[in-house]
């Protein structure tokens, strides 16, 4: 373990080669995070060192390639689930450019529950974001609960994509224990329109 933490102190990772190892090191360290849980308790002799990683990953988030090291610190901070990692997961939601980057943090924030999440993920909701990331900050408002959720998720039953739609009737009938209905739409058409937007995201993705 601390042979990984000194590999994620190192900020300039120029080359493939480098940026590869980096990127192994993240994986590994939720791998072995995830070893020292014991159904929801972790261990005592381990949440120092869990304290170590995450302060570890929340820098490679911060100082990280857009492309390749930020979206793996995001999914493992997601991952591991500890509150700690909210507030910068928000700080790169609201001013980052990369779609595929936000659409990670707003999954990793629905997997850590934390209602602190809650107003920047209806900002996405509410938004002009692509719909699938629409989609998951609706997803994401269902798995963190909360009564402050509901008017955003209403609201969404209206959204364009019925892939949106959906998730938020999901949502609301998570948090209010209600059935929503909602317009189903054509597959056929919302499929061509998410592959168009889809093939946007490609376009930033690492080749």
């Amino acid at each position: 373990m601390k042979r990984c933490l000194t590999i994620l102190r190192y900020r300039n990772f120029k080359s493939k080669r480098r940026r590869k190892a980096k990127r192994a090191v993240i994986l590994l360290v939720v791998s072995m995070v995830a070893m020292v849980f014991v159904g929801e308790t972790v261990r005592s002799e381990a949440k120092d060192e869990l304290s170590v990683v995450i302060d570890r990953i929340v820098k490679v988030l911060k100082y990280g390639d857009e492309n390749f090291e930020k979206p793996d610190a995001v999914v493992a901070l997601g991952m591991i689930g500890d509150s700690r990692a909210v507030e910068p997961l928000i700080e790169h939601l609201k001013y980052s450019k990369n779609d595929h980057l936000r659409t990670e943090i707003v999954k990793a924030l629905g997997r850590i529950g934390d209602k602190r999440a809650t107003p920047a993920l209806i900002n996405v909701l509410e938004s002009d974001s692509p719909s699938y990331m629409r989609a998951g900050a609706a997803k994401a408002l269902g798995e963190i609960g909360g009564k402050r959720a509901i008017p955003a998720l209403e609201k969404a039953l209206k959204d364009k994509y019925s892939y949106t739609r959906s998730q938020a009737a999901q949502s609301l009938k998570k948090i209010t224990g209600k059935d929503y209905s909602y317009e189903k739409g054509s597959p056929l058409k919302e499929a061509e329109e998410m592959m168009k937007e889809i093939k946007e995201i490609e376009k930033e993705l690492p080749k």
